[in-house]
């Protein structure tokens, strides 16, 4: 399934800690993808998913929107 998440709204450090929470409902191979706000740092997302083991894709850098993928275990 694929899933969307907007923390543009949210300022540090919510917009991580809200991705937290929706990785943790993901299903093995889910998609998360994220609007991240202007304040938000990718390379956070990035070594939060690298620590949990999820694949992480900056789809448009301009845009600050990222794809997370549960990984099947």
């Amino acid at each position: 399934m694929e899933y969307q998440l907007d923390t543009r709204e949210y300022r540090c450090p919510l917009p991580l800690l809200m991705t937290k929470n929706a990785v943790n409902t993901l299903a093995p191979n889910d998609v998360l993808t994220v609007w991240l706000a202007a304040e938000s740092d990718i390379e956070d997302f990035r070594l939060f998913c690298e620590a949990q083991q999820l694949s992480f894709t900056v789809i448009s850098q301009s845009q600050r929107t990222i794809k997370i993928t549960k990984i099947n275990k």
